[in-house]
């Protein structure tokens, strides 16, 4: 990339006043320009949602296998309802701007099916120009295990499996999304 670089002597036109044999120099800026708007608005965006991604898919995977962790089960939990132990931990999924499916965690389900594995983004409307990544345990009974039963029949599970590895963690996941827009 070279800007156009032109001498000229005397500048022409209504808003060009100079003076012949002045050395006025005239800066061509359409290319830089140009580079300019494909770095806002296709290369930063597309690093910006890869750095969200792999964020998003660390949050996931810490809230499965850091303590305290998303539960297996509750206590009381009876095997006749036709849930399989695990399809909590099989519900993980990450979206990045609310549309590409980053990643699952189908197979940290211990035998699960992943039967509530989300197909598509259900949250929010994202804003133009601006990029989110979502981490969401989609089985029915995610939010009543994450608040309202403290007690776990699995010892290493606990309330606050995903708040708690946001609060933890959030440097270690601003850093991976500012890894990824450095130029």
């Amino acid at each position: 990339m070279s800007p156009n670089i032109t001498r000229t002597g005397f500048l022409e036109g209504p808003s060009r006043r100079g003076f012949k044999g002045s050395g006025a120099i005239e800066l061509d800026m359409r290319e830089v320009l140009r580079n300019m708007g494909i770095l806002s608005n296709q290369i930063m965006p597309a690093k910006a949602r890869r750095g969200l991604g792999k964020a998003g898919v660390a949050l996931m995977v810490d809230a499965i296998t850091v303590l305290d962790t998303v539960p297996i089960r509750r206590p009381g939990y009876p095997p006749e309802d036709g849930r399989i132990a695990g399809e909590l931990r099989a519900s993980g999924a990450v979206f990045v701007d609310g549309a590409k499916l980053s990643r699952t965690s189908v197979s940290y389900g211990e035998g699960a099916t992943g039967m509530y594995q989300p197909e598509l983004y259900g949250g929010t409307r994202i804003p133009r120009n601006s990029h989110e990544a979502c981490v969401v345990f989609n089985a029915p009974y995610a939010a009543s295990q994450h608040e309202s039963f403290p007690q776990k029949t699995e010892p290493t599970a606990g309330t606050n499996y995903l708040g708690g590895k946001l609060g933890e963690n959030a440097m270690r996941y601003i850093q991976m999304v500012a890894r990824e827009l450095k130029l």
